[in-house]
């Protein structure tokens, strides 16, 4: 029998090497995508981009109907499609995620009704924020609500409005973060706003589901669902990233034998990590750096992770809410919405200075000033876009 070639990260893990090895050789003898990108098994399987899945989705579908897609933010929409068996391990895990959490609560939600069900306990994300609070206030009275789920931004912007209201909303126990990345700056906007809540949150794809759950012992980390996924951490060789540097996540499902993908770059970044809380025997990322909150290019070509910049932002008392989009190397526009009648030339002198330091002296930047900056079909918010092509020089 031809051997299969291991990816390093897998090598010395029974399980994952197992099951890595059992998915290409069934992706090869059964899978079009794969016969025709992969057929030789001893030879090392190259990393798949999402523009290759999407250049070649309908392959990779292998005539399964699609029954999600992502959200198309990086225009490239990718469509999935899981047999039920894979399905069922998503109720699994989020029934993992509640027993981690000390049991199922009494729920709403607050998200995109584009690609959620619409029922008694679910709000449109775009709703006021006004109407957000009102909404958990009554959900609470009538139907004993004391979890709230949403998306960080949208936190974010709730938790701010409550502070700045000088509310709080004790009997919420629990705030669930769900598909955008998480900075880890909105725990303190969680306790201000919601005193007595443990914040929560995964690390999911519409393509593989949930990929990690935060620890709740040691919330720095986040627990890989290594049961059903293989997760590597890459360096730009393609080669595993030691602890302490970011690298590339890079997703082998053992299961999906729909839309199968093995060795799948989701775009984002992490680190691999070592959990000592001694309570959960899964391995371990931190610093998940996602989609959401983006990537920008430096004039050398070289990527920056906009977290570096969001702070001029987050704590600039002139805006509610901004977008940074990167048209060229050196050209962006910065989108916001005035709190009131605030005079933002502060906020532009800040900025520009902070921009002039990162990008250099050619740095070009125009400021649109918006009554509320959309989100997505899918409901997700972007809080910087990079407009330049992955492989521009």
């Amino acid at each position: 029998m031809t051997p299969v070639h291991i990816p390093q990260t897998f090598a010395e893990r029974p399980y994952a090497r197992r099951r890595f090895e059992a998915i290409v050789r069934w992706a090869q003898a059964n899978h079009p995508f794969y016969r025709r990108f992969h057929p030789d098994l001893d030879q090392p399987l190259p990393v798949i981009t999402r523009a290759m899945v999407q250049e070649h989705n309908d392959l990779l579908l292998n005539g399964h109907p699609a029954q999600g897609h992502t959200s198309g933010s990086t225009s490239m929409p990718v469509r999935v499609s899981w047999q039920l068996e894979r399905a069922r391990m998503e109720v699994e895990d989020t029934q993992r995620l509640i027993q981690w959490y000390g049991g199922a609560l009494s729920y709403i939600k607050i998200v995109a009704l584009a690609t959620h069900q619409a029922d008694e306990r679910t709000l449109e994300v775009d709703s006021p924020l006004p109407a957000q609070l009102a909404f958990i206030h009554d959900r609470h009275a009538r139907l004993g609500a004391v979890s709230l789920v949403s998306y960080p931004t949208n936190l974010e912007r709730l938790c701010r409005f409550l502070i700045e209201r000088g509310e709080t909303l004790p009997f919420i126990r629990r705030v669930t973060a769900m598909s955008e990345a998480y900075d880890d700056h909105l725990d303190e906007l969680i306790r201000a706003a919601f005193p007595n809540a443990v914040p929560v949150v995964t690390y999911s794809s519409v393509e593989l589901g949930f990929i990690a759950i935060r620890c709740p012992h040691r919330p720095e980390n986040y627990h890989v669902m290594a049961h059903k996924l293989g997760v590597e951490i890459l360096d730009a060789q393609g080669l595993p990233c030691p602890p302490g540097q970011l690298g590339q996540v890079v997703v082998t499902d053992y299961f999906n034998r729909h839309s199968t993908l093995i060795r799948y770059a989701l775009g984002d970044l992490a680190e691999t990590a070592v959990c000592d809380c001694g309570r959960i025997l899964l391995p371990a990322i931190t610093r998940i750096a996602g989609k959401m909150r983006g990537l920008l290019r430096k004039p050398d070509g070289s990527q920056m992770l906009f977290t570096r910049l969001s702070p001029v932002f987050r704590d600039s008392p002139e805006i509610r809410q901004f977008q940074v989009v990167q048209h060229t190397l050196t050209r962006f526009t910065v989108r916001a919405v005035k709190r009131g009648e605030a005079d933002c030339a502060p906020f532009e002198t800040r900025v520009r200075e902070r921009f002039l330091a990162e990008f250099g002296p050619d740095a070009e930047l125009r400021f649109d000033y918006l009554d509320t900056i959309p989100r997505t079909a899918g409901g997700k918010y972007f809080a910087a876009l990079c407009e330049i092509p992955e492989n521009a020089a």
